[in-house]
């Protein structure tokens, strides 16, 4: 993997819009990895990320597993619903990373909530990569980077009234009653 690579990445901000697209990312990666790292960029971008190989993909999985576990606790709590169901099964366990979590799912606000949450997947990478900044697991945290930055750039007031609407008109059976009044 090439040095310059990691060196030539331009700086990413979770409050800043990215200056590459993934897809612009990739383009630029092309020549730099060997056909191991190749592969395992290829299958973070394709959300495949669970059947890499490395360490720092089992790593990330696990981190994530560990995440969507508390959210779901903590949604369960809300709901007084039983959260087993939704538990999935980890190996690891960050203690800071779960006070980040419990934090992040305390706030009243949806988007301060989403936000606090990349936030707390943000330290999580910088952390990984302390310990080899030009390494290939830099490359990968980029990666992921990128797409929660994609994700952020999607989220605009425009398509959540599109995916509001398309909710809407995917399940307006369930939700309207289309008999007439007294009819039972």
């Amino acid at each position: 993997m090439s040095y310059y690579l990691v060196a030539s990445l331009p700086t990413l901000n979770l409050e800043e819009p990215a200056a590459w697209t993934p897809d612009e990312f990739l383009f630029h990666c092309q020549g730099a990895l060997s056909p191991e790292e190749w592969r395992e960029l290829a299958l973070l971008t394709e959300g495949r990320l669970a059947e890499g190989e490395s360490d720092f993909a089992h790593w990330w999985v696990q981190l994530d597993t560990q995440i969507r576990n508390q959210m779901a606790r903590h949604r369960s709590a809300r709901l007084g619903v039983e959260a087993r169901s939704w538990m999935r099964m980890h190996s690891g366990y960050d203690v800071a990373v779960e006070q980040s979590i419990a934090d992040a799912l305390s706030r009243a606000n949806p988007i301060e909530r989403e936000l606090a949450l990349d936030r707390c997947r943000w330290q999580a990478l910088d952390e990984r990569i302390q310990v080899n900044p030009f390494g290939f697991e830099t490359v990968l945290a980029y990666a992921i980077r990128l797409q929660l930055l994609n994700r952020w750039r999607g989220l605009t007031e425009e398509e959540g009234l599109k995916r509001i609407e398309e909710f809407i008109t995917a399940n307006a059976d369930q939700y309207l009653d289309t008999k007439p009044a007294g009819d039972a």
